[in-house]
This record gives structure tokens, C-alpha cells and sequence, in this order.
């Protein structure tokens, strides 16, 4: 047999993979050490919808120390198939498909030869080029897909890498928060990346307001997520700062459970950002407003109703069905476009092997 034939021999099966969704999806996955990580979270999510849908998605990791992530999202993923690139020798074909997050970016010329459908996944548009070689675009490597978690992200991708194809794909927030039946509890929820400005805030608050010391603070980075929601609820209201996030889908759990939110607003500014909380650009006015809303709340005086509704309108977006249909129209994008690549480079070898 040619060569030319046993190329089409192999490019056919790979099309008749992909007409078939016989074809596997690779999600590069970093190891969280169970500790809660909501990007991990959202890679989760996304393979989960794709074998709901019937497409062989599968999880990456580097080798099998992984400790995957039961510890803190239970055993809903265990479905899911986690394979080793070091021990299982992952081998990808041509209708494959590999999505790497920004955190991986230092291994992208180590794939710049896989032949696959390759994908960058940017949750934190502030990590872009914390690996990527200097100088380097994601093209160099054959990563012309991106996946992003919001508009500006994507706005802000394409000033950069304006080659790339950019998919923008929030984050789900799940129907199991929602508004406690229960009488809410003098708690405050806080939500903070940085360990400094977590303890900063919660010390500041108890010197500037000796006599709310009986408040107390619920650390929800420590919270494992099947018990998130039901102390969420009970919470009067949250605290969230963190510089770096790009979307922050711990804002939107609160509005869902019907929990004001007080916050930082990021470097990135998120697309739902808007009149639907308590948001200051300066760190140093976050105690300030979190006192003036405590004392408030014991007073009897909670947010407005225009509030509320605002609140009730930022996630009219994120629902799962919603996010569901997007995950299944973009990768279905991939497929397709794939499918004519394969179907161009089947024509031309049939018409070289005729001559």
C-alpha cells in the first residue's frame, strides 16, 4: 500500500470518528491538592456536559500523585475518565480535540507537533503570560481556538492575539443556590484569594467596630462545595476580593442565594458587574461599607427591591441549560471545522493519487 493511500485510509477513519462522535476530548487539568478551585471546577463542568451529550470527554493530568477532586466536589465527576500523560502515554488522533488552560502555557511547544484540534482555555487573563515564552503567540503552537469565560476577556484576547478564534463560555451557577428558607444568621461569608487582605479585612473590622465581635466570618475558600451553598444561605451577607479573577462566580452564588454582595471590583472588570451589589475599586473602603451594612442589617434595614431585582436579572445568563447549549454549540464548531479540513485533504490526495 502508498503512502498516500494509508493517509487516506487513516484521515477517513478519523472523519468517520468525528461523523460518528467516536472522538475523545482532553482536558488538561492541574492538580488542586484538594484544595477548592473553581476554574478546575468549570473544566469539571464542561467535560461532564460533553459525555452527557455523548462525546468522550476525559481528564489529563501530568501523573498519577493527581488527587483528583471528590475531596471537595464529591463524587459527582467520578464518571469522568482521568488519564496520565507520564504512565497511560496518552496517544492523540488527528479528530481529537486538547484544551489547555493559561496555567499550561509553559507546554505548549512541547505540543506544538500534536496534530489534534488544540484549544487555549483563559479563566485569568492575568496568568496569559505568566509561562507563555516571551514574545511567543499561542499560533506558534497551533493554538488558533480560544475558550474565555467573559467579553472583556475576549475583547482583551483579541488586542493581543488578534489570529485567534475566541469562544466565550461562562462559568455555570448551579440551581442548588438559592434562598434559605431558614432565618438568616449574624454571619458574614468571605471569598478572598489573597490570605492578607482575608485576614486584613476581618482584623480591621473588629477594631473599627469593637462592638459587632460577636460577628462572625465564614472562610468559603476552606468550605468544602457540596456543604457550600447551605452556609452561603445562612449568611447575612458575603465579602469578595480578589484582584486577579476574571469572571468570580462567588458574587453571583450570593446573588442566587439572595446574599448582598460587598467587593473589591477586580482588575478585570467582569461583565455582570453592575448595580446588583455593594462594589468599591479602593480595598481600604471595603471595612467601611461592610460596618455601615452590618449595622444596617441589625437595624432591620436590608438592600432594595430594585437591588434584589438587579440581582435576579445579572444570572438570567448562567443558567445550566444555557451554559449546557453553549458548551455542545462550541465544540460542535470544532467538529465541523475539523470535518472540512479532513474532507479538503482527502480531496486533494485522491486527485494526486488519481494523476
Amino acid at each position: 500500500m502508498s503512502n498516500k493511500q494509508e493517509n487516506i485510509d487513516k484521515l477517513e477513519s478519523a472523519y468517520g470518528r468525528l461523523e460518528n462522535n467516536q472522538y475523545k476530548v482532553y482536558f488538561l487539568t492541574y492538580d488542586t491538592k484538594s484544595n477548592a478551585r473553581a476554574s478546575v471546577k468549570y473544566i469539571y463542568d464542561t467535560a461532564q456536559t460533553l459525555r452527557d451529550s455523548g462525546i468522550d470527554a476525559r481528564i489529563l493530568v501530568e501523573d498519577k500523585t493527581y488527587g483528583g477532586v471528590s475531596s471537595w466536589l464529591g463524587d459527582r465527576y467520578a464518571d469522568i475518565p482521568v488519564q496520565t500523560i507520564k504512565e497511560d502515554q496518552v496517544q492523540m488522533s488527528i479528530d481529537d480535540v486538547l484544551v489547555v488552560p493559561e496555567y499550561y502555557s509553559n507546554v505548549l511547544e512541547q505540543l506544538a507537533g500534536v496534530r489534534c484540534t488544540k484549544v487555549m482555555l483563559i479563566q485569568q487573563t492575568e496568568y496569559i503570560f505568566e509561562t507563555l515564552p516571551v514574545g511567543s503567540r499561542w499560533k506558534d503552537y497551533g493554538f488558533d481556538k480560544v475558550i474565555t469565560t467573559t467579553d472583556a476577556s475576549k475583547k482583551y484576547i483579541q488586542s493581543i492575539f488578534p489570529e485567534s478564534l475566541v469562544f466565550i463560555n461562562p462559568p455555570k451557577i448551579g440551581d442548588h443556590f438559592k434562598k434559605s428558607e431558614k432565618p438568616i444568621k449574624p454571619y458574614i461569608a468571605i471569598s478572598a484569594r489573597d490570605r492578607g487582605q482575608h485576614r486584613r479585612v476581618i482584623s480591621e473590622f473588629y477594631l473599627r467596630y469593637p462592638q459587632l465581635r460577636w460577628i462572625t466570618f465564614r472562610d468559603m475558600v476552606q468550605i468544602p462545595y457540596d456543604e457550600f451553598p447551605s452556609i452561603l444561605q445562612e449568611c447575612m451577607c458575603s465579602v469578595w476580593l480578589d484582584e486577579e479573577s476574571t469572571f468570580g462566580t462567588f458574587p453571583l452564588e450570593s446573588m442566587k442565594c439572595e446574599v448582598p454582595v460587598i467587593g473589591k471590583i477586580p482588575n478585570t472588570e467582569p461583565d455582570w458587574l453592575g448595580e446588583n451589589g455593594i462594589w468599591s475599586y479602593d480595598l481600604t473602603k471595603i471595612v467601611e461599607l461592610l460596618g455601615t451594612y452590618v449595622l444596617a442589617w441589625l437595624e432591620g434595614i436590608t438592600i432594595t427591591e430594585e437591588i434584589k431585582e438587579k440581582m435576579k436579572s445579572t444570572l438570567l445568563p448562567y443558567s445550566d441549560d444555557i451554559i449546557d447549549n453553549n458548551v455542545i454549540s462550541i465544540f460542535n464548531s470544532f467538529k465541523s471545522t475539523r470535518m472540512t479540513t479532513i474532507e479538503n485533504a482527502l480531496e486533494k490526495l485522491k486527485e494526486e493519487t488519481e494523476s
